[in-house]
């Protein structure tokens, strides 16, 4: 491997565990680009995997320049996985894009570009096929989170400055869910003035294998983007307006429709008793998160019969 002779200004953060399939293809398209031209570095921090995925780094540690691979003694989850890539990158700034997406090379080129133009104090890149705005300047907290709030929960959304993380930052949003969220928002906050980028020509999208399924948190829906996500948003510095906090969290099923009637059948009757214990548990929650008047939930959730709802969904799904 031939030594690079320009520093490179970004490091892409992978965290994983298990999943070598797709972590393997996402190393193979970052090798691709590196080698037709673009320079950045590759952290991949390994949660105690018990796959193979310590040979698959070993083989694109050879190929890949600034390539580091850290693998923990024991699995310590997913606050601790994103602690050990976000404290152990040096490049000016970072990007958690993750083991399961993919951008394209002409974005992450993009990128890189724009990094280089030491314009910006970081950048939002568009990550769900319902964020229609053209790209953007923000110097406005609220402006920012009144039109991203619900767009920048996606990890792979920001990147960020090192100086960014700190100590406080990640004690703060530890648990929360939405700690790279936290941490680039707060951030912002405290900032007298700043420049953030929204490239919405710039898509990260979701790797498509096959053979591969992604465990899914809809299990427990209401727990992760009812609780928490309230509880999340309204935690945010007194910079941002209370009015647009509250709308923020709306916001999240107004674009996504997470929590529609046709996906809350649907998870109901995929999942079952773990859906209706999360709504159950976290229904106080419901009314900030949702629209949807709390009887229609109940009455799907708690006194519809799976059976009943999967004639239902049936129905619906072959008249539209």
């Amino acid at each position: 491997m031939e030594k690079r002779m320009e520093k490179p200004i970004l490091t892409i953060l992978i965290t994983t565990f298990n999943r070598v399939l797709v972590l393997d293809e996402v190393l193979k398209v970052l090798a691709n680009y590196q080698q037709k031209g673009l320079i950045f570095d590759v952290l991949v921090s390994d949660d105690c995997s018990s796959d193979n995925t310590s040979e698959i780094c070993i083989k694109w540690s050879k190929i890949i320049h600034g390539f580091t691979y850290i693998k923990t003694e024991q699995n310590l989850g997913m606050d601790n996985n994103f602690r050990n890539v976000y404290e152990n990158f040096d490049t000016e700034f970072c990007w958690l894009l993750g083991d399961t997406r993919t951008i394209s090379f002409y974005g992450l080129k993009t990128i890189i570009d724009t990094l280089s133009s030491n314009t910006y104090n970081a950048l939002i890149l568009r990550c769900r096929n319902e964020m229609s705005h053209e790209r953007k300047v923000y110097t406005d907290i609220n402006d920012l989170m009144s039109q991203q709030g619900w767009h920048i929960t996606n990890n792979a959304s920001c990147v960020i400055p090192k100086h960014f993380i700190n100590e406080h930052m990640y004690k703060r949003y530890f648990g929360t869910t939405f700690l790279h969220m936290g941490i680039f928002i707060e951030n912002l906050c405290f900032m007298e003035d700043f420049k953030v980028l929204y490239l919405g020509d710039v898509s990260v999208s979701e790797l498509e294998i096959t053979s591969f399924n992604k465990i899914s948190w809809w299990r427990h829906p209401f727990h992760n983007f009812g609780k928490l996500w309230y509880e999340f948003v309204l935690s945010l510095p007194n910079q941002i307006d209370i009015d647009i906090k509250q709308k923020v969290v709306l916001d999240h099923n107004n674009y996504t429709g997470y929590f529609s009637i046709k996906r809350v059948i649907y998870i109901k009757i995929l999942y079952g008793q773990a859906v209706v214990d999360s709504y159950k548990a976290c229904r106080r929650f419901v009314p900030y998160i949702s629209k949807t008047p709390l009887w229609i939930y109940d009455l799907i959730l708690l006194h519809t019969p799976a059976c009943l709802l999967k004639i239902l969904y049936k129905i619906y799904k072959f008249l539209n």
